[in-house]
């Protein structure tokens, strides 16, 4: 079966795959465009073909792959919210945002390139901008809830503004929880959460915090501190 020109699919280990068949070419190639890979394959080519090439040209789309790049119509789906990227022609010269739950949406004006790295950055900011408005009602009931299930008793819970930091917890035992959370999946705002209760006993990185925050996570302390170290954030930090 031939592939049909235009088609769009999501290939796990690079995200939006957009094929476009060249009947002049002889050769498949790829390249980064828009946040997508865009695969260009001769005319009859069929989907073994494609696997293939994908599978080759892997660790070289991971090598070279932008540092961020946004794309219109892209959406991203955290606990919580949608945020789905559209671009909007009314204020050209504007990236502006509707910061609403469980849809958000932020509108980049037709003025901007999304091949820009400028752009994306003004888009991560938006993202953010959204975050930190949704954040109290997306982080701060589950936190809660996850405090009530461990019998732990914070005397306060409050949201911060910064990204690098992603929790605190201070000697008079109130944790703050960064905005940035919103763009984690759930299993790893769980143990950030998780990591700060246990501060309420070990206010240190002890063998007795470890174990625990360890005990808190159901045993996955490690590994989930190693998904954090790996995952790749949507918006800049």
């Amino acid at each position: 079966m031939n592939i049909i020109s235009g088609t769009e699919f999501d290939y796990p280990p690079l995200g939006i795959v957009r094929l476009t068949v060249r009947y002049n070419s002889r050769h498949i190639s790829a390249r980064w465009k828009d946040g997508k890979v865009c695969l260009n394959v001769p005319y009859g080519v069929d989907e073994e073909d494609v696997s293939r090439a994908l599978e080759q040209f892997t660790p070289q789309l991971n090598a070279t792959r932008p540092e961020i790049l946004y794309y219109d119509g892209q959406s991203f789906d955290f606990k919580g919210v949608v945020i789905t990227i559209k671009k909007q022609n009314h204020t050209p010269n504007q990236i502006i945002a509707q910061a609403r739950m469980p849809q958000s949406v932020v509108e980049v004006g037709s003025d901007f390139d999304f091949n820009k790295i400028d752009t994306s950055r003004a888009i991560s900011n938006m993202m953010c901008r959204v975050a930190q408005r949704l954040a109290p009602n997306i982080l701060l009931p589950r936190a809660r809830e996850i405090a009530h299930a461990l019998k732990k008793t914070p005397v306060g819970w409050t949201i911060s503004n910064g990204h690098r930091v992603l929790g605190r917890c201070d000697s008079n035992g109130i944790i703050a929880l960064s905005y940035i959370l919103v763009f984690l999946p759930q299993h790893l705002r769980d143990y950030v959460v998780c990591h700060e209760l246990a501060h309420l006993s070990e206010m240190n990185h002890s063998p007795r915090f470890h174990e625990l925050c360890n005990k808190y996570c159901e045993g996955k302390e490690r590994e989930l501190i190693n998904q954090l170290h790996a995952y790749r954030w949507p918006v800049y930090r």
